[in-house]
């Protein structure tokens, strides 16, 4: 259980005070309301709220237990899915937008996330999906490494030679502009791409 912030804060209070915060639920919040009924109890006060509030509160506890529960045995669904998928092979999903969710097992325990969207996605980065263990999960967001290869190195070697010939000026940030401009559009779209991906990767797999 959380420490209650508010019992401290509280315990200077008189009983009219504390019976006045566990009373009002529209102006304080459970947590606080909860702190005053403990503090009353403690000095022997049989308020009428008492029961009432620790009632509210255990059901509470119980929803976020709830949640909590739901959530672990969700991910426990997630990693078995994908433990199903074979090492350096895709699994690839259709979404209702038209768009493809793809899941790339890199190793035993990683996997790259994206949505296949033609060129945009192209440029856009990736999540990569970390087991911890059979009931935990990581996700965070990581540069797509082939894209980088092929626009931004491909792009950059391109312009070396379109240089190299005089068609473009002999320029250093000139030559570096394709995969400068590559990175960068990654770095730009990571917060979108993250939430948008990370909210499609959990629920096309949850009803699958």
């Amino acid at each position: 259980m959380h420490k209650n912030r508010f019992i401290e804060k509280f315990e200077s209070k008189s009983d009219k005070e504390l019976e006045h915060i566990a009373f009002n639920s529209k102006i304080f919040v459970l947590d606080a309301r909860y702190a005053a009924i403990l503090i009353l109890k403690k000095r022997g006060n049989n308020s009428q709220a008492i029961k009432k509030i620790e009632k509210e509160y255990e059901n509470r506890i119980q929803e976020e237990t709830r949640k909590k529960e739901n959530n672990i045995e969700t991910k426990k669904q997630i990693i078995k899915h994908l433990k199903n998928i074979p090492i350096k092979e895709k699994k690839i999903t259709p979404l209702k937008n038209g768009n493809k969710l793809e899941i790339k097992r890199l190793s035993n325990n990683n996997f790259e996330v994206r949505i296949e969207d033609n060129f945009r996605s192209a440029l856009a980065p990736v999540i990569i999906c970390k087991i911890i263990t059979n009931s935990n999960y990581i996700l965070f967001p990581f540069f797509y490494v082939k894209s980088i290869l092929i626009y931004g190195i491909g792009g950059t070697f391109l312009f070396l030679i379109l240089s190299s010939v005089g068609i473009l000026k002999n320029d250093a940030l000139l030559i570096l502009l394709p995969i400068i401009t590559v990175i960068l559009f990654q770095i730009i779209l990571t917060p979108f791409i993250y939430f948008i991906t990370v909210y499609f990767f959990k629920n096309q797999i949850k009803q699958q």
